[in-house]
């Protein structure tokens, strides 16, 4: 399951993912941030706005076959607006970092263990 929470004023977008992520999370994750949150949703790109990202790792297990090709295409098409992506998870997911920082090119990518909730935040607020 893939649920999003964004926060207008500070321009971050939360990012949870929890357990085995399957293609129709990604689908609905898409819907959802297009119908619920249109700053930030997919037609983003290209107009200027940009947005510091949280992913929340905490409690994900992985990518079922073909979710997680699905999800890098998917992320690249909002990739260009994302400034910072700071990445809650466990040690077991820092092999994700080089994938993650080619999707977003145009952003720093870090990864923070899921007790530093606050340091990832304080750090996606920094200007």
């Amino acid at each position: 399951m893939i649920t999003f929470k964004a926060d207008e004023a500070s321009r971050i977008l939360t990012i949870e993912m929890v357990g085995m992520i399957t293609e129709a999370d990604i689908d609905a994750a898409v819907d959802q941030l297009e119908a619920e949150f249109p700053a930030v949703g997919v037609h983003v790109r290209g107009v200027g706005q940009h947005f510091n990202v949280l992913s929340d790792w905490e409690k994900l297990e992985g990518w079922e076959k073909g979710a997680k090709t699905l999800g890098t295409v998917t992320s690249k098409l909002i990739s260009e607006a994302v400034r910072k992506h700071a990445v809650l998870a466990d040690a077991k997911w820092a092999g994700e970092q080089p994938r993650l920082a080619d999707i977003a090119k145009h952003a720093e990518v870090r990864f923070f263990p899921p007790e530093e909730r606050a340091a990832a935040m304080a750090w996606l607020g920094e200007k």
